[in-house]
């Protein structure tokens, strides 16, 4: 690997540990989770199972139903998804164990806010890296082009069938909401505002990366 392909793969993994740093800040605030983990926050509440290992359980479901929808037309470097998964799920075991739960209220709200932004900050540096999408930008790809619409409106649909899942998960089995509360609304909103305010400079730096790969 030539030496700018180094820095656009550890550019990857630097935006993997800050799309987990922002999961996990929000998932500290107790204001709700963001909906990309709802259903692993879930059922490591329902089971006390370290998030890190549900995430990693779940994203892999993500992957084979990625697998399941686009069949053939799922190309095999796409099951580098799965080392993808592995390494955000490990930063967000290792950002869970490290961070607090933050109490005061303006603190969380704070907090939330940097969470979502950070979030989106981390989404748009790994897409933008072109590597390998992480299973859950993969499955709302899949998605919305099985739908003939676009990533977006896959996400959307993921989003709600997450929510639906945690929601009837909690309710069923704990009697009680878990995970999903004004943090999950929020990151709903303002995650891809952010994603759509900083990608352009994201994506100049991977053209950048890209360009001195060739030089």
């Amino acid at each position: 690997m030539t030496r700018p392909g180094l820095k656009r793969s550890l550019m990857y993994v630097f935006s993997l540990a800050l799309l987990a740093l922002g999961i996990t800040l929000n998932t500290k605030t107790q204001l709700g989770v963001s909906p990309i983990v709802s259903v692993p926050y879930c059922i490591s509440q329902l089971a006390s199972l370290p998030l890190g290992l549900t995430t990693f359980a779940h994203y892999l479901l993500l992957i084979l139903l990625q697998k399941l929808l686009l069949g053939k037309a799922f190309p095999p470097i796409q099951y580098l998804q799965i080392l993808c998964s592995l390494v955000t799920s490990l930063f967000i075991q290792g950002w869970d164990m490290l961070l607090p739960v933050f109490v005061p209220m303006w603190l969380r709200i704070l907090v939330l806010l940097a969470a979502i932004f950070i979030t989106g900050l981390g989404a748009s540096l790994s897409l933008a890296m072109d590597i390998v999408p992480n299973p859950a930008d993969g499955l709302a790809d899949a998605v919305g082009r099985k739908i003939r619409r676009d990533v977006g409106m896959g996400k959307n649909l993921i989003d709600f069938v997450s929510l639906a899942i945690s929601l009837a998960l909690g309710l069923l089995l704990a009697h009680r909401i878990l995970g999903v509360g004004l943090g999950t609304v929020a990151a709903m909103l303002l995650t891809g505002r952010v994603y759509a305010l900083v990608h352009r400079r994201s994506l100049a730096l991977a053209q950048r990366l890209k360009g001195a790969e060739q030089a």
